[in-house]
């Protein structure tokens, strides 16, 4: 394919009404044909009717776990024609790209089925390290597009598939696919510059969340990082977006002062400790801070080092909620019988504070509007950076510390 399609066609377009009607389209039958005639009458252009056919395909097919676990365990591999995913209404990811084709080869859509392969598709064996997974693109007005109808239905959790109807691997941004899909044949990357295999497997680990809280990558583009230093990840992020991290070795989860997500201004900065030499796994989530759901992840990276670092300040939740920008001391041990100077930004704050555990003293923070600094004598047992805010008259923890 040589013309691409342009990712902000989608994105300028309101499909609310198209995915409600598929979703509301209870088709009984097993007829191609048929259900394409349906699907027909109730679009009009050829962007409605590619996404009709993605929007019925991903909320009426369920992902049938127990195939693909005989597929991957013994070989066993399911009938996939679109005629028996239509009649069974369940699949693997080759029986909804061959529906999508066919539905769109009705509608008169020219499509095509891409085999490749997807990050975290199958386990890390042999036999899927070329092929483990199928995707379609379909042209709309002369330009070709990426999708997958698959990642589009949902998701596997614990080995029951969680049906989640996901509008982002329609038309999805092509240098966005390329983060986790990659093609046998390198045309249908639909980049001016392909990427090698060993580049592809390079890249971090991003979700679609990533892309559709408006994250971006401002530094470690790479999924490999070595550093002999803390590791410091800058994203650009929209002021209503917060993050955590949290750092893997093995199936260790390590203790939470070894990251710290940090709001600067327009970035979020996810500092991380490595706590010896190793390799590790890092995680980031995020979240709308008016979010009431749990945060989900973004992406993630692998880290190595061949030194420990000193760990990172233990934050709460009102330390990411208030978007709290911590800018020192950024080390978790302080010097007992030292005076350490504090300096963070605390929007919104009327008050805050540092308060010894043991002692039970308070020092207060000068304020310079959302600025907060002062100088802190460190006295033994946990220093506490507390906060106060209009309306309430509690005192929030934001940042801990422990003295050495």
């Amino acid at each position: 394919p040589t013309q691409f399609g342009s990712p902000q066609k989608i994105a300028s377009q309101d499909f609310s009404e198209i995915d409600r009607i598929a979703k509301e389209l209870n088709y009984s039958g097993s007829s191609i044909e048929e259900l394409a005639a349906i699907l027909t009458e109730n679009s009009d252009t050829e962007i409605e009717q590619a996404r009709i056919i993605y929007a019925w395909v991903t909320q009426h097919i369920t992902y049938d776990v127990a195939a693909f676990l005989d597929a991957v365990h013994n070989d066993n591999y399911p009938q996939v024609n679109p005629e028996k995913v239509l009649r069974d209404r369940t699949t693997i990811c080759s029986g909804y790209s061959n529906l999508y084709f066919a539905l769109a080869e009705a509608m008169n859509l020219e499509s095509v089925i891409i085999a490749g392969y997807a990050k975290g598709a199958t386990p890390d064996e042999p036999k899927f390290q070329d092929v483990n997974h199928a995707w379609n693109a379909v042209k709309i007005d002369h330009s070709w597009y990426l999708l997958d109808a698959t990642w589009g239905a949902g998701s596997v959790q614990e080995e029951k598939f969680k049906p989640q109807y996901k509008p982002y691997y329609f038309g999805t941004a092509h240098n966005e696919f390329i983060q986790n899909h990659f093609p046998t044949d390198q045309g249908w990357h639909l980049l001016s510059d392909t990427y090698t295999r060993a580049e592809f497997e390079n890249l971090p680990n991003a979700s679609s969340r990533f892309y559709n809280l408006g994250l971006e990558l401002v530094n470690h583009h790479n999924y490999q990082i070595s550093t002999q230093n803390r590791v410091d990840l800058k994203f650009k992020a929209p002021q209503d977006v917060v993050a955590i991290a949290k750092l893997k070795q093995g199936t260790e989860e390590l203790p939470e002062t070894s990251t710290l997500a940090n709001r600067k201004g327009e970035n979020l900065i996810i500092n991380v400790a490595p706590p010896a030499a190793g390799s590790y796994d890092l995680t980031i989530y995020a979240k709308k801070n008016d979010d009431p759901g749990k945060y989900g992840e973004v992406i993630n990276y692998q880290i190595a080092t061949d030194r420990a670092t000193s760990s990172l300040p233990k934050t709460y939740g009102h330390f990411h909620q208030h978007q709290v920008s911590l800018i020192e001391p950024l080390t978790g041990e302080l010097e007992t019988n030292w005076s350490n100077y504090f300096n963070l930004v605390v929007p919104q704050a009327i008050d805050v504070q540092v308060v010894n555990s043991t002692t039970k003293q308070w020092t207060m923070l000068n304020g310079y509007g959302d600025y907060f600094a002062g100088n802190v004598d460190i006295q033994p047992g946990k220093t506490i950076v507390i906060a106060k805010f209009p309306g309430d008259d509690q005192y929030w923890q934001l940042v801990e510390y422990r003295s050495r």
